[in-house]
C-alpha cells in the first residue's frame, strides 16, 4: 500500500514540474541564458500589381457660330489589362518611396470626325509606365492589415514613341502584412496628357506583395 502511494505522489510531481520546466532554458553552470530573439520586422515591400483599367480621351473642337458650340473632334475608350513591378522603400516612420513601372495592353476604341463623317475604329495599345509615388502607410509593420495613400506621377510611353504625363493618387491597403507573404489590394485615379489629348482614368489592382 506505502509502495503504492509513493508512486502516486511520484507520478503527480513529474507531470507538474514538466510544464514547468518547459518555461526555462537549461544552460551551463556559470552561462547567461541565450536573449529571447524580438520579432522580426519587415519595412520594405515588393509587389506585382495585376488588374485592369478604365480610360478615355478625347479633345473639344469649339467655334463661334450664332453662339459658342463646343463638340468632341476625337474620343478614345481603352479597357486594358495591367501588370507590372512596384517597390516600396520605408525612408522612416509612415513615409515611402515607391518606384515602378506598368504595362498596359488592350484594344482602344475609336471615334473621331475625318472631315466628312464620323469614323470608328479599333486599335491594339501596348502603354508602358514608369510610375513614382509618395506613400504613406498607415499602422506598425507588426500589424497584420496596413492601409495606404499614395501620391504621385507617371510617364506614358506609347506605339510610334509617342509620350505623355499623369498625375496619379489613389489608396489601398496590405494584407498578411505582419509575415514575409501577403496581398495588396489598391484602387488609383490617374489624369493628364498623352500624344496631345486628354487622358483620365481608373486602376483596379491586386498585387501578391514580398516583405523584406
Amino acid at each position: 500500500m506505502r509502495n503504492s502511494i509513493r508512486v502516486a505522489v511520484a507520478a503527480l510531481a513529474l507531470a507538474v514540474a514538466v510544464p514547468a520546466s518547459a518555461q526555462y532554458t537549461f544552460t551551463q553552470p556559470g552561462q547567461q541564458p541565450p536573449p529571447v530573439q524580438p520579432l522580426q520586422l519587415w519595412n520594405n515591400v515588393a509587389r506585382v500589381n495585376l488588374g485592369v483599367g478604365f480610360y478615355n480621351s478625347g479633345w473639344a473642337n469649339c467655334y463661334y457660330w450664332y453662339g459658342y458650340n463646343c463638340s468632341s473632334g476625337s474620343y478614345a475608350s481603352y479597357i486594358p489589362f495591367m501588370v507590372g513591378p512596384q517597390i516600396d522603400f520605408n525612408v522612416g516612420g509612415m513615409n515611402n518611396l515607391s518606384v515602378g513601372f506598368t504595362v498596359a495592353m488592350g484594344s482602344a476604341s475609336l471615334s473621331y470626325w475625318n472631315g466628312m463623317q464620323d469614323v470608328t475604329d479599333s486599335r491594339s495599345v501596348t502603354i508602358w509606365e514608369p510610375t513614382i509615388y509618395y506613400v504613406a502607410k498607415f499602422g506598425p509593420p507588426s500589424q497584420d492589415t496596413v492601409g495606404r495613400f499614395r501620391i504621385g506621377g507617371g510617364m506614358l510611353i506609347g506605339p510610334n514613341s509617342t509620350i505623355g504625363g499623369t498625375f496619379r493618387i489613389g489608396g489601398g491597403a496590405s494584407f498578411l502584412n505582419a509575415g514575409r507573404l501577403g496581398i495588396g489590394l489598391d484602387v488609383v485615379l490617374e489624369g493628364g496628357g498623352y500624344d496631345g489629348y486628354w487622358i483620365g482614368g481608373l486602376q483596379l489592382l491586386a498585387s501578391p506583395e514580398f516583405h523584406f
